[in-house]
């Protein structure tokens, strides 16, 4: 729900509409989108037409996927074609067969599979309205003085209270490495930024108007008239004023270079008597079950003390109308259609997005399915693993992942870069990386055995199976908080067609979505597997040295493992590489922003190096049909729109993922001939790889 759900409807509208190579510019002026420097965007819908001149040493990517881009057609519901779409593409339609036959006999996949049906059931939905959260709202509004508040936190279950005026997660500890904390901080804010309460913008005044349509619309529901919901408003909008300002105040006062204002670690006892007003400690540990805390660790702690110093009587309407407002948005979406409407549209304004209108047909044919993998992702990913996988392929992907690390020892060992002690935290990073492939090799860790819920058949309905699973989450969260954190637990979904490196994990996930054709065939060649999935799996193991995952150590955690030298070199040779992206343009007028799209460039770089090292073992290996299938690998055909997204994306855009890659390696330009005075070639003082 929430931002990816503007794009993906951005997307349904969109599909159809072609990008025309001319579009109107200001003014009088025009944009020619084929005068792009130093390679026209080939992507880009009507810059390629059967006429286009190919010359393999002027744009190696035109000249292998010429005839690909031409013959595209853009998948059902997408703005983009290639491999990339094809894949989601395939995944969605994976999933959605899932729900098509009969019910799997295995618990979790059975859970999935009743859920989807449960969150489809608009019918029963609609019927019940917004009557689950009625006995709900109605306990915080009974609140008649700050005694019966106090009472409400520390003797309500969780699973019964509406909301509460601060918020607690699990966090990575950065002062101990290998364990989890909980961190607490004030409640949410409908405005994100503090400083909107001081002086609202004009995204500001479109998220407040938003969120104000929301909460009289809802408020009406539960049966309060014009002038009360317009009165809950107004207070529930002055609490977070008094909290917010006090934030924004604390923010401007900071120094930006001393980070001891923010993320503070607090023990026990410090918690207590910086909030002996309000009850949070008893709360967390009484009612909510987590264990005694010996620290916290507090984000803002002029928030929480700012909280402890307005829990006061004379606040409590504030404070009541606040719990109810909050409760009711962050329930909504579990509830009746409209309710689940207007949640959407008001979260997606309320994270920078614009106004959405989501019809059924939209939920049944993409939103069912987002939902899904946000609640019961493990369980979804566990059914679509048992019919759209096999062991072979995980054996045959994980013997690729094995033999690609083992080429990069040999990168890191012949970087000229760094020394002998930032060598061997870089080779420790490698030793220590977790490999998850396609699936996991054992399901209990993500194992939702202890929910069950009545299915639509037995007469469920989804309000009693979304608490059943947010009351596993919870309890999940708990023992992730007294337990070690296990590097080799999973946090990207098997059933997302994509890939990943998480940093604070050490951790590289080559998910089994991701793993089909044409990314993947049982028979394809070793050049073939190399390019497509080989350079996949090596970019991700990459983004453990590029200029972000290099901040990160061995076991995931924010320590400076680089002598100061070496890092100084390190940074020097990726602002080389920002400064290459910086001189290139898509088209005439328009400049790429080289600093955001440093890491996944490195990572590009750096994977077809690793390919290349393992190709040189390799006799008669096919250079040919390598670097063609590399290149196929990105072929793109996309819209206006989404050229124009692209210009904010992180990766660079597809053809110059081919183009800037490949002309680093002189097994490149060898094998065809590039010599200077190509465009395609770049001079070896001039390249800018950085492993």
């Amino acid at each position: 729900m929430k931002k990816m759900l503007c794009l993906l409807l951005a997307v349904l509208l969109l599909a159809s509409v072609g990008a025309p190579v001319l579009a109107e510019g200001t003014g009088e002026d025009e944009i020619d989108y084929t005068t792009g420097t130093p390679w026209m965007d080939i992507d880009l819908e009507g810059n390629v037409t059967p006429d286009t001149p190919t010359d393999l040493k002027d744009n190696y990517a035109l000249w292998v996927n010429k005839d690909r881009i031409l013959s595209m057609e853009y998948p059902e519901g997408y703005i983009a074609a290639g491999n990339t779409s094809d894949v989601n593409y395939k995944a969605d339609q994976d999933l959605k067969a899932l729900f098509g036959g009969e019910a799997p006999e295995d618990h979790d996949a059975r859970l999935a599979y009743d859920y989807y049906y449960l969150l489809s059931d608009w019918d029963a939905r609609d019927v019940r309205g917004v009557e689950p959260l009625k006995d709900m709202v109605a306990a915080v509004e009974g609140i008649a003085d700050l005694d019966a508040l106090t009472a409400y936190f520390v003797k309500t279950p969780w699973e019964d209270r509406l909301s509460a005026l601060w918020r607690e997660k699990v966090r990575q500890d950065p002062d101990k490495p290998g364990w989890n904390i909980l961190s607490v901080n004030a409640g949410y804010s409908f405005l994100n930024d503090p400083a909107e309460y001081l002086e609202m913008t004009e995204d500001g005044k479109a998220i407040k108007e938003t969120v104000d349509a929301f909460c009289m619309e809802m408020l009406a529901k539960f049966g309060y008239s014009e002038a009360e919901a317009e009165q809950k408003i107004e207070n529930c909008f002055a609490w977070e004023t008094l909290l917010n300002t006090a934030l924004a105040e604390a923010e401007a006062a900071a120094d930006p270079e001393d980070p001891s204002a923010f993320d503070v670690h607090y023990t026990r006892d410090e918690l207590l008597a910086a909030t002996p007003n309000i009850p949070i400690v008893e709360t967390l540990e009484k009612v909510d079950g987590y264990p005694v805390l010996e620290q916290v660790l507090l984000p803002e702690p002029a928030a929480i003390e700012c909280l402890n110093r307005l829990y006061t009587e004379e606040n409590l309407p504030l404070m009541r109308d606040y719990l109810i407002l909050h409760g009711i948005y962050l329930m909504a979406e579990a509830l009746d259609w409209d309710s689940y409407v207007r949640a959407c549209d008001c979260q997606e304004v309320a994270s920078g997005g614009a106004h959405m209108e989501v019809s059924r047909e939209d939920y049944a044919n993409s939103l069912v399915y987002d939902e899904m993998k946000g609640i019961v992702g493990w369980p979804l990913s566990k059914y679509y693993v048992q019919q759209h996988t096999n062991p072979e392929d995980k054996v045959r992907i994980s013997e690729l992942v094995d033999e690609i690390v083992d080429a990069y020892y040999g990168i890191i060992e012949d970087a000229d870069f760094i020394s002998a002690e930032t060598r061997a935290g870089a080779v420790a990073k490698l030793d220590c990386m977790a490999k998850h492939v396609l699936y996991p090799d054992s399901w209990e860790p993500y194992s939702f055995e202890d929910v069950n819920f009545a299915s639509k058949e037995e007469g469920g309905r989804l309000w009693e199976a979304w608490r059943a699973i947010k009351k596993h989450e919870h309890e999940k969260t708990i023992a992730e908080l007294i337990s070690p954190i296990d590097s080799t637990v999973w946090d990207l979904l098997p059933c997302i067609g994509n890939c990943g490196y998480t940093p604070g994990a050490n951790a590289i996930s080559i998910n089994a979505a991701y793993a089909q054709a044409p990314n993947y065939r049982p028979d394809m060649t070793d050049e073939e597997l190399y390019a497509y999935m080989g350079t996949a799996v090596a970019h991700e193991i990459s983004h453990a040295f590029d200029a972000f995952g290099a901040k990160f150590d061995k076991d995931g955690n924010i320590t400076d493992w680089w002598t100061e030298e070496d890092y100084a070199a390190f940074n020097r040779k990726n602002e080389k590489l920002i400064a290459y992206f910086n001189a290139m343009h898509p088209w005439e007028g328009q400049d790429f922003d080289g600093e955001i799209m440093v890491g996944e460039a490195c990572a590009d770089m750096a994977a077809v190096k690793c390919m290349l090292r393992i190709a040189a073992g390799k006799p008669d290996f096919d250079y040919d049909r390598f670097f063609r299938a590399f290149a196929d690998r990105f072929a793109t055909k996309e819209t206006l729109f989404m050229a124009m997204a692209r210009l904010a994306d992180e990766h660079p855009m597809a053809y110059l993922r081919i183009n800037t890659t490949l002309q680093q390696y002189d097994e490149f330009l060898d094998f065809y001939g590039i010599t200077e005075g190509d465009n395609m070639y770049l001079a070896p003082e001039d390249r800018v790889t950085v492993w």
